[in-house]
C-alpha cells in the first residue's frame, strides 16, 4: 500500500441549482422591468385630418385618458400627478374613456376628486367602462351609481348614450358616447341625431369592438381603450391575451375599419398583476386638422 494520503476531489456545483438560479434571475428581471414600465407614461400624438373638421377647429387638441384603474396599486396621488401632466399639455378638450377603478367602485370618488382638476376650455367628457359597474362580488351591489355620482360631482359631462355639440367661433362638431359594450346597451342614435354628412362626429366607446357595429358614414373618429395594449406583449408585436372578440385587431393604436377610424389607447393603469411589458401607459393627444382628404399621422 502506498503511504500517500488520498487525493481530495473538489465538489462540483449542481447544474440544476445553477439553472434554477439563472431562471430566477431572468424572471425577477422581467417582473422588475414590467413593474417599472407601469410608471413609464408616454405621450402619444396623432393627427387626424378630415374635410369634415371645420376651419375653426383646425389645430384643436383632444386628450384621451382611459383605464386609470384607481385601486390597490394606483393611488390618488398618482391620479393627481396624471392630471398635472395633462394640464401641462394645455388640451382644448379632454375625453375620459372609462374604467376609472379596479376591483372596488368605492375608489370612484377619490379618482374623480383629482380628475375634477382637469382643464380644457372646450369641455371634459366621460363614458363608463366595464369596471365602473362594480362586478366584484358584494362590492358591486350599487352598479354604476358611484361612478355616475363621482363624474357629476366633478362637473364632467357624462356621455353614456348621450351627445352634445361643441361650439367654437361659430362652428361646431358633434361629440357622443355609448354605454359599455359588455355591461350596457350601446345606443348610437343620440350621437348621430341631427347630424349631416358634412359634420365631424367623434364617438367615445370604452370597448373598441363597438366599431364593428357602426354604419358607414355615421362616425368620423372613435376613441377607445379597454385593451391596455395587451398589457403584456411580446416586444409590442403581439399579446397572448387581448380582451376583444377580434383578437389583435383592436389591441392598440390606429385602426381603420370599413366604417370609421378608431384610436385605441393603451390606457393608464393595469389589472392584476400590476405589470406591463412593451405596452407603455399612454396619454393620447389627437390634433384635428382640416383637409381635402382624410388622413392619419401618428
Amino acid at each position: 500500500m502506498s503511504g500517500r494520503p488520498p487525493i481530495a476531489r473538489r465538489s462540483r456545483p449542481n447544474r440544476w441549482w445553477l439553472l434554477a438560479l439563472a431562471v430566477f434571475v431572468v424572471v425577477a428581471g422581467v417582473l422588475a422591468y414590467g413593474f417599472a414600465e407601469t410608471y413609464r407614461l408616454e405621450v402619444k400624438r396623432i393627427t387626424v385630418t378630415s374635410p369634415d373638421v371645420p376651419v375653426a377647429f383646425d389645430g384643436t387638441t383632444v386628450v384621451l385618458l382611459t383605464d386609470i384603474h384607481r385601486g390597490w396599486f394606483f393611488s390618488q396621488d398618482r391620479v393627481g400627478r396624471l392630471v398635472a401632466r395633462v394640464n401641462a399639455l394645455k388640451p382644448d378638450l379632454v375625453v375620459l374613456g372609462g374604467d376609472y377603478v379596479f376591483a372596488n367602485t368605492e375608489y370612484e370618488a377619490s379618482c374623480f376628486a383629482e380628475l375634477a382638476g382637469l382643464q380644457a376650455p372646450l369641455g371634459r367628457f366621460a363614458v363608463l367602462g366595464n369596471h365602473d359597474y362594480g362586478k366584484f362580488g358584494d362590492e358591486g351591489e350599487d352598479g354604476p351609481t358611484p361612478a355616475i355620482e363621482a363624474i357629476r360631482d366633478a362637473d364632467i359631462t357624462l356621455l353614456d348614450n348621450q351627445a352634445v355639440w361643441v361650439d367654437k367661433a361659430g362652428a361646431r362638431i358633434r361629440i357622443g358616447g355609448v354605454g359599455d359594450y359588455r355591461e350596457d346597451t350601446p345606443q348610437l342614435a343620440p350621437t348621430v341625431e341631427g347630424t349631416s354628412a358634412g359634420d365631424f362626429v367623434l364617438l367615445v366607446s370604452h370597448n373598441p369592438d363597438y366599431a364593428e357595429h357602426l354604419p358607414i358614414g355615421a362616425v368620423d373618429l372613435m376613441l377607445s381603450g379597454h385593451t391596455h395594449g395587451g398589457q403584456v406583449t411580446f416586444f409590442g408585436l403581439w399579446a397572448p391575451y387581448v380582451p376583444s372578440d377580434y383578437g389583435q385587431k383592436y389591441r392598440t393604436g390606429l385602426v381603420r375599419t370599413e366604417t370609421t377610424t378608431v384610436v385605441v389607447s393603451n390606457g393608464i393603469g393595469t389589472i392584476f398583476p400590476p405589470i406591463r411589458f412593451f405596452a407603455r401607459p399612454q396619454i393620447v393627444v389627437i390634433t384635428l386638422r382640416t383637409g381635402a382628404t382624410s388622413g392619419l399621422h401618428p
